[in-house]
């Protein structure tokens, strides 16, 4: 079973630098999950939620005219699973005869383009189960303040030895 998930943001953790997409539960518990990704997927996932136009198109903006080009509709993305400290995830796009086509794709590159494409995320619950942390108060919309010292505290804590199975 899948949960729906929102795009809180791309976060910095500090010393290290290394960026964090973190994803929310749309309803339920609105839990949190955060995944550990690449500097130039965190730039392209920050100029796609921003609407930032570049001079030239980006990968992902390419990939989204291409495949849009060619007559498919970005349907969404699935965070599936935590293995060995990676996290994997499936892009869905259908044909114009409503085909459904999944490719397996990385969360970070699966974002940068259903940001781009309208597309939704959702997480496999158990997933969402196995890393997820829910805020203190979720009936209340999080401060961000607060949710990236939440995000702080949670990732001074968390070893990447914790997400191997």
């Amino acid at each position: 079973m899948a949960v729906e998930m929102e795009l809180i943001g791309v976060k910095v953790q500090m010393p290290a630098t290394t960026p964090v997409l973190v994803l929310r539960e749309v309803t339920g518990d609105r839990r949190s999950v955060p995944i550990f990704i690449g500097g130039p997927e965190a730039h392209s996932i920050d100029l796609a939620v921003t609407n930032t136009k570049t001079a030239r198109p980006m990968t992902h903006d390419l990939f989204v005219e291409v495949i849009s080009g060619l007559g498919f509709t970005f349907k969404r993305v699935l965070i599936t699973k935590l293995v060995g400290g990676t996290f994997f995830a499936d892009l869905v796009v259908a044909s114009k005869s409503g085909e459904e086509t999944t490719f397996s794709a990385r969360p970070s590159d699966a974002v940068a383009i259903a940001v781009r494409a309208g597309a939704s995320i959702f997480a496999e619950m158990a997933l969402v189960e196995e890393v997820g942390f829910v805020e203190e108060d979720p009936s209340e919309p999080a401060d961000e303040d607060d949710l990236v010292e939440e995000l702080r505290h949670f990732l001074d804590e968390v070893n990447p030895e914790d997400f191997n199975p």
